[in-house]
């Protein structure tokens, strides 16, 4: 579910990809920005009668309350619905809580996928906060992005394929979780497990890397040397790792990695993961995590319920 301009366009890219056991649905006041996603299911609020909703989150909420019959029909059935939206504006700050809210009375694991506003855009900062409390009372588990970290590991790459690239971490996110669990693995990720983790989630991260087979210290070096969240990940209480390689992997890499992993959060944390062959990835190893109640040490403090860390 895709909410406001930046979850239509996130919604759109992961729906050109070909995600398979996906359905993609994008909500928006914007009749033509909406016309020009792909996806399985658009939801126009307002009928087109508004375009925008002028940077005010309470009339996005309205808008969603006066269509509640269309989205609630959108998100029921799922067994795991992600809700993505950039916060800030009026739109995906309003419509995402909602949305997240009736997909969660509906029985699916909800997922939420934020991204936070640069700091240069102040007139943003105070109604993102406020959405990023209420979007993660409204998820079982929130992910975080923060814009300021794209601008320092992409800085050189124009604003149209820079946000390109947080559209392609959101897609690369829901088809990993998804294809892990859908897709006959060397060692299968179970949806109980993943969901466990889900549930019991908080401010979440997103990590991503790549490297040698033979070097897996530095695929979990380059996986934290790229995170879109500032975060103390010491604290988190769950992780969700999937592994993709060659059909020639030795076990003592996997080996490495995990416990790699498992050294830098906590000692008691739940821990489930998963193994996919792809002969693409002979000599080479890409690990995706979802590191679960972290604690971030700028934006979203104040969702987590505990103290930023200084």
């Amino acid at each position: 579910m895709g909410c406001g301009g930046a979850g239509t366009n996130s919604v759109h890219r992961l729906a050109s990809a070909g995600v398979e056991g996906v359905r993609t649905v994008a909500v928006n006041t914007d009749r033509e920005h909406l016309g020009r996603a792909s996806c399985d299911q658009r939801i126009l609020l307002g009928d087109g009668a508004v375009r925008g909703t002028g940077g005010r989150p309470e009339i996005g909420a309205r808008l969603a309350a006066m269509h509640e019959k269309d989205v609630r029909a959108a998100v029921c059935g799922g067994d795991l619905t992600f809700v993505i939206a950039g916060l800030g504006g009026g739109t995906g700050t309003g419509v995402a809580p909602v949305v997240a809210n009736w997909a969660r009375a509906s029985g699916a694991t909800v997922v939420g996928l934020a991204t936070m506003p640069f700091r240069a855009e102040s007139h943003r900062q105070e109604p993102a906060r406020r959405g990023l409390d209420a979007l993660r009372e409204a998820c079982h588990s929130l992910v975080v992005l923060e814009n300021d970290l794209l601008v320092k590991r992409v800085p050189d790459l124009p604003v149209e394929d820079a946000f390109a690239v947080l559209d392609h971490i959101v897609g690369e996110t829901i088809r990993g979780l998804t294809e892990a669990v859908n897709r006959r693995s060397l060692i299968q990720l179970d949806f109980p497990d993943l969901r466990e983790i889900l549930r019991a989630g908080g401010v979440s991260s997103i990590l991503f890397g790549e490297g040698d087979v033979y070097r897996p210290e530095t695929v979990v070096e380059s996986m934290m040397r790229n995170a879109l969240l500032d975060a103390d990940y010491s604290t988190s209480g769950g992780a969700i790792v999937q592994i993709t390689t060659g059909t020639r992997v030795p076990l003592r890499s996997v080996d490495h990695v995990m416990d790699d992993i498992r050294r830098r959060i906590r000692s008691d944390a739940r821990v489930a993961f998963g193994v996919r062959t792809d002969d693409e990835f002979e000599g080479s190893m890409r690990v995706m995590t979802v590191l679960t109640g972290v604690r971030p040490a700028t934006v979203g403090a104040r969702a987590t319920g505990v103290p930023a860390v200084a």
